[in-house]
């Protein structure tokens, strides 16, 4: 019987539940962000907005206010988003959240 090999991840998530917006050139959809971590998101989308992998998307909610990604991965009604353009305005809007909505 093969065994399941258990990739760790790079970096720690953080499970969540606010909820958001996302925006790509095909679409908008509100959504529930399921996961967080510095460098990315996952967001469980209300309505298909057909998003595809290398996609840039936008994400705004009240507690993490505007951000930019990449679709990294897609499944059914969830996305994965890599957050792009490291920067301090990003670092404290994520410092922000953890501190004052964890």
């Amino acid at each position: 019987m093969p065994q399941h090999q258990v990739t760790e991840r790079k970096v720690r998530r953080t499970a969540t539940t606010f909820t958001g917006t996302v925006t790509c050139k095909n679409g908008t959809s509100r959504g529930i962000v399921k996961d967080l971590s510095p460098s990315g998101i996952c967001f469980q989308l209300h309505f298909d907005i057909n998003a595809k992998t290398g996609q840039e998307v936008t994400i705004d909610s009240e507690e993490l206010g505007h951000l930019t990604g990449i679709v990294h991965w897609y499944r059914g009604d969830r996305i994965g988003i890599r957050l792009l353009h490291t920067s301090s305005n990003r670092d404290a809007q994520l410092t922000s959240f953890y501190k004052y909505f964890r």
